[in-house]
């Protein structure tokens, strides 16, 4: 099966916007450790699962309860959610 040059650009522009937003783990606990970026780091896992352990500085945000807590998320800096395997 032979893709269009519409097909294939689109893909490519999606895969493309996907990389750029995805972070790697380590680096944002480097990040984190370090005190380095300007982001917000919102653990979207329930509240149980936030308190028995979090990465150092997250906000509890679970994923439920995100709607109601987007105003009140900062603008002016960028938002880096995870889920599970925080350690």
């Amino acid at each position: 099966m032979a893709f269009t040059g519409d097909q294939i650009r689109a893909n490519r522009d999606y895969f493309e916007a996907k990389l750029g937003a995805e972070k790697q783990k380590a680096d944002v606990v480097k990040k984190v450790k370090e005190k380095q970026g300007n982001f917000m780091l919102l653990d979207v896992r329930g509240r149980q699962a936030f308190e028995q352990g979090h990465i150092e500085g997250a906000w509890c945000a679970p994923m439920e309860e995100l709607g109601a807590l987007a105003a009140s998320l900062p603008k002016d800096r960028e938002l880096v959610t995870y889920c599970w395997n925080h350690t």
